[in-house]
């Protein structure tokens, strides 16, 4: 069963822009479980930020773990944001426990690429990605 999951799920991610208008479907989400991505992101004043953002489901339990570390050659900063997720069409809303709110595109192809609270790219990141992160089957 463990190897016919990344099977089922490029045929979910295929299925999903079938039988639609012109734009393809955004893929998706687990119905209960762990789904996590992975990038190198764009900083103005460091390296990079090496971001990682887990969701959890569960039922009507939405949860999301956001760790972001600022790379500098001075030492860097990691943070841990945690809180509530929601997908709103092709945009998944993070709002965390602390009152911020972040918006991810979900891409066709899986990834998420940062967005503005109101969902529309930030010109000078258009390249940022987060990347699916998938879990080796075992032997």
């Amino acid at each position: 069963m463990a190897r016919l999951r990344p099977c089922l799920l490029l045929l979910a991610l295929s299925l999903a822009g079938c039988g639609r208008g012109a734009a393809p479907a955004a893929p998706a989400l687990p119905a209960d479980g762990r789904i996590e991505w992975q990038g190198l992101l764009a900083c103005a004043d460091c390296d990079g930020i090496q971001t990682r953002l887990v969701l959890l489901r569960s039922g009507e339990l939405r949860n999301y773990t956001l760790t972001e570390t600022y790379l500098a050659e001075d030492n860097g900063a990691r943070f841990v944001e945690g809180g509530h997720w929601q997908r709103d069409r092709d945009l998944l809303r993070l709002r965390g426990d602390t009152g911020d709110t972040r918006v991810f595109a979900l891409l066709p192809d899986g990834r998420l690429q940062p967005r503005d609270r109101h969902g529309r790219e930030f010109r000078p990141r258009e390249g940022d990605f987060l990347a699916p992160v998938t879990t080796p089957t075992p032997p």
